[in-house]
This record gives C-alpha cells, structure tokens and sequence, in this order.
C-alpha cells in the first residue's frame, strides 16, 4: 500500500527521504490510529489485549491496502471499529502503489485545500497554496483532485441509489458499492467476510461491477 517510490528509496539506503514523504508519515499515521483505535473498543472480543491488536491490526492492514483479506468477522464488533473500517475503505493505499481507494495523496491535497480556503475567508489578503513535500502543487493538480472526489461522490451516490432497488438495508448497499468501487473485497452485514454478493439482483451485480 505504500509509494514504490519510498520503497525504492529504502533498497538504496536513503531512508531519511523515504521518511520525508508526507503521504507514507500520514499513511503510517492513519493505519497507527485505526488500529489502537480499534483494539482498544474490541478488546472484550478477544482473550487477551495481545490477541486483539493481532486481529485488528491485520483486518486493518488488509482493508487500507484493499487486499481483501479477514480472519475473523469484523462484521461483529461494535459500531465504533466498523465504522472506522469503512473509513479506511474510502481512504485507501498510497500513489504510486498496487492498492485501491481514493489514496492518501488526494486526501492530503484535498484537506490543504479546505484549510486553504478557510484561510482565505478569514485571511482575504492572504495568498495560500498547496504544497506538499515542501513543493507546491499546481493550481490545476488541485483542481483535478477535487473533481475527481466530485465524481467519486456522484457515483458512489448513484450506485447506491440503483442497488438500493434489491431492499437490502443501508450499510449492506453502501459498503457493499464502497467494496467494489476501492476494490477492498469485503464489506458489512450481507457483503461481510463471512457473506457475499450472490443475493443482489443482476442490475445491481452490473452496477457493481461497472464500480469496480
């Protein structure tokens, strides 16, 4: 899930540089959160602590690289850790990787921008740009991002919308059109890891599959 770049930086030795990254730190950053996060609110479901940063951090490492993978059904554990699943779902691998999502990168520009803007309202004489690895990115780099997640909410909402037609309930079509569309695997409820998407309808197995 992370930058090929930063791993080619690592096999020549040049460590420091592939630390620089701003996307690796927030991707490392992120996978550190959710994992605690969630260890901490499933620790109950497991016998032991140990146990249960093993099991989180694995289901977390596979759906933020949207490998696909689960060892034990995430589908049980409380609201708090599956929302923060799907979450992940929708933040994704790094650029310039093998891994899905809307990618680390895009987030990182697209939160500059918002705060960006936010400076400009209160700051109107002010002058922001968005730079990132101490470069700034081009005007039209941001532009392109943002009508990228305008697109991606259009069709997330569409899909949703069309699948909605089988009656399944709201997290099943939501995670299940979230599933496909960052190529994750698994989603929640019927589409969960011990569930699958034979029960949609042949519209919505199209719609999906038109996601991934």
């Amino acid at each position: 899930g992370i930058n090929f770049n930063a791993y080619f930086l690592i096999l020549i030795r040049k460590f420091r540089q592939a630390w620089e990254s701003e996307e690796v730190r927030a991707y490392l950053l992120i996978i550190a959160a959710a994992t605690l996060a969630i260890t901490f609110n499933v620790r109950g479901y497991f016998s032991s602590f140990a146990q249960a940063f093993q099991q989180t951090i694995f289901q977390v490492a596979s759906i933020i690289t949207t490998t696909g993978y689960a060892t034990t059904n995430f589908d049980l554990w409380p609201e708090f850790s599956r929302t923060i699943l799907v979450l992940l779902m929708f933040v994704g691998a790094c650029a310039g990787s093998t891994g899905g999502g809307f990618k680390v990168s895009r987030l990182i520009i697209m939160v500059k921008s918002v705060r960006n803007e936010i400076m400009s309202v209160t700051h109107p004489r002010s002058v922001q740009k968005v730079h990132m690895d101490g470069r700034r990115i081009p005007d039209n780099v941001v532009k392109t991002v943002l009508c990228y997640l305008a697109g991606y909410v259009v069709i997330l909402i569409v899909s949703v919308l069309l699948i909605s037609l089988d009656n399944f309930d709201m997290t099943t079509n939501f995670t299940a059109v979230m599933a496909t569309f960052n190529n994750v695997g698994p989603g929640l409820n019927r589409v969960g890891p011990t569930g699958n998407f034979g029960g949609f309808s042949v519209l919505s197995k199209l719609v999906l599959m038109f996601d991934m």
